[in-house]
């Protein structure tokens, strides 16, 4: 699976197991959104692809749901240090930003193009469940995987953020082996 944001129909063909002719299909159709270059070939954007397959109930295939990119969300900076640190000790492919509240990591997700985002819960000004919401009702980063993280995990803090559209809830510290259980990362990125 190459790297880039965006991939051509006969590699989601191979992604999915499907047809190339079905996927020019649902292109053609306006299912599955997509470009074409000048030379008349079809490309779809990953995150792109990512929606059309939940909307319609497919497995996201792993090639696809791999992260390359992290934003860190928390207001303490000194977590922000150790957390990208040891993100990056154990999985040293995996690029990491960090933004230290919402209103920086809303501005820099639209720059860095995360591929997940790992939000504190407590924050000043806009928290992690309203970022997560903000994130979740975007079509342009819904695809993002939210994971959120608090220093007090409690049921009804969980139950939020999982409303909020984020796939779990850590406790802090941060333990990085969980993170990347969370994340869904392969051992070629997360080799502890």
């Amino acid at each position: 699976m190459p790297s880039e944001h965006y991939v051509t129909s006969h590699q989601v063909a191979k992604l999915i197991s499907a047809s190339n002719s079905s996927i020019l299909q649902w292109i053609d159709k306006g299912l599955l959104p997509a470009y074409r270059t000048p030379g008349g070939h079809r490309r779809v954007e990953r995150g792109a692809l990512i929606r059309f397959l939940r909307d319609h109930g497919m497995p996201i295939p792993r090639q696809l749901a791999d992260v390359a990119r992290l934003l860190v969300v928390d207001d303490e900076k000194t977590f922000l240090r150790n957390a990208k640190r040891l993100i990056g000790r154990h999985a040293p492919l995996l690029t990491v930003e960090t933004a230290d509240s919402a209103m920086d990591a809303l501005l820099k997700i639209g720059i860095f193009r995360p591929d997940a985002v790992l939000v504190d819960a407590k924050m000043p000004g806009i928290d992690g469940v309203e970022l997560c919401r903000r994130l979740q009702a975007d079509p342009a980063t819904e695809h993002v995987t939210i994971v959120a993280m608090s220093g007090r995990v409690t049921s009804k803090l969980e139950s939020a953020f999982v409303e909020a559209g984020a796939v779990g809830v850590l406790s802090k510290p941060l333990d990085a082996k969980l993170l990347f259980d969370v994340l869904g990362l392969n051992q070629a990125v997360a080799s502890a």
